[in-house]
């Protein structure tokens, strides 16, 4: 049997399955792209907070598991792990077609019934169980870093299991696939995440640096803060999450929180920040090649997915270590550097909703010729 054709994936009934919907990032916005390529399907996430039903429609037509009517199950989702797992292996799966995971933890947990594929989007393996635990650990009070000691071995042994059940991986970059093999053992075929830049219009550069996105401490944050104030620049901070307070207390008076912003507020800030700020090792990085698309160079660490997506003196100016100095002297030479708008525009055209839909619906469309064909005598 030939390849279906994209009407084809219309007639097909779809179970979409995502970790969670507590907040709206990276992940959420390629799970609103995926339902876009089969709109019809049934969308069932492990927990889903009362605003993120009531302020997005992706999050409002989603049914949340048994697990969401637990105690304490929505505002601390990460202890309950062990319970999504068993949520997600559960689901009844025998009337569909063909099942879609959207994961970074157990939503790929899902088990498709015999015959029926089960194309995993796989955002990257739990970094806290895999190649970052210690630093995971490091960085966590001494309560969460015994929680997350003990538990990891149970908990890699649930993520291995949870990934037998795929037909087919699919990952958001060359950096994650390298990362599904290692923790998995299983190939992956790479689409790149849908990048568009926010409502904006153009605007004129000024004198300050831009730090967006969720404050956890991973993404090395104080390190933007401390070279900023060695180097007496203006820095602005647009994000919520864990660290806030304790950033708060590193910066200076240079420095300005402005706490979680609208889409029109992020776009109107990267139009006018001289550059954008990234000090993470990151699966793919959506916030920098959003930048990007408004023009702005990004100041970046050279390892994870952004040395797939930056081009080192064309569109960023990378780092080699997550160190002050070297974050420092990274800023004075994007500063120092003459950048061409036009061109860091065009790097993020590479990653339209519009071409991610496409990929990802060609692998959708592939993966049911060919259980299809292995039904075939």
């Amino acid at each position: 049997m030939d390849q279906l054709s994209p009407a084809d994936l219309g007639s097909l009934r779809v179970l979409v399955t995502h970790d969670w919907l507590v907040t709206w990032a990276g992940a959420e916005r390629v799970l609103s792209e995926i339902m876009k390529v089969v709109p019809q399907a049934d969308l069932v996430v492990a927990v889903r907070t009362p605003d993120m039903a009531a302020r997005n429609e992706i999050a409002g037509r989603a049914r949340e598991t048994w697990v969401g009517r637990l105690p304490f199950a929505r505002s601390r989702h990460r202890w309950f792990m062990p319970l999504h797992y068993e949520a997600f292996s559960g689901l009844d799966t025998r009337d569909y077609d063909l099942v879609i995971s959207s994961s970074h933890a157990f939503a790929k947990a899902v088990r498709a019934a015999p015959g029926t594929p089960h194309v995993c989007y796989c955002h990257s393996p739990p970094r806290y169980l895999w190649d970052m635990g210690a630093q995971y650990r490091e960085q966590s009070n001494a309560f969460a870093a015994a929680a997350l000691r003990v538990s990891t071995p149970v908990l890699r042994a649930l993520d291995r299991r949870s990934a037998t059940g795929v037909t087919h991986f699919v990952s958001n970059s060359r950096f994650v696939a390298e990362r599904i093999a290692a923790a998995y053992g299983r190939n992956a075929t790479v689409v790149n995440p849908p990048v568009e830049p926010k409502p904006s219009p153009r605007r004129g550069r000024e004198d300050f640096l831009l730090v967006l996105g969720r404050l956890v401490a991973y993404k090395r944050v104080d390190l933007a803060i401390r070279a900023a104030a060695r180097l007496g620049i203006r820095l602005v901070v647009a994000g919520e999450g864990r660290e806030r307070r304790k950033l708060e207390r590193l910066a200076g008076p240079q420095t300005k929180f402005l706490g979680e912003v609208d889409e029109a507020t992020a776009g109107e800030l990267m139009e006018r920040c001289r550059a954008f700020v990234f000090c993470a090792e990151e699966d793919f990085g959506i916030a920098p090649v959003e930048a990007n698309a408004h023009g702005a160079p990004v100041v970046g660490y050279a390892r994870g997915a952004l040395t797939e997506t930056m081009l080192q003196g064309v569109t960023a100016e990378l780092f080699q270590r997550q160190t002050v100095e070297d974050v420092t002297r990274a800023i004075t030479a994007a500063q120092a550097r003459s950048w061409d708008e036009a061109v860091i525009r065009r790097n993020a055209e590479r990653y339209t909703a519009a071409r991610f839909r496409e990929s990802f619906s060609s692998v959708l469309r592939a993966a049911v010729s060919e259980a299809r064909r292995a039904e075939t005598p």
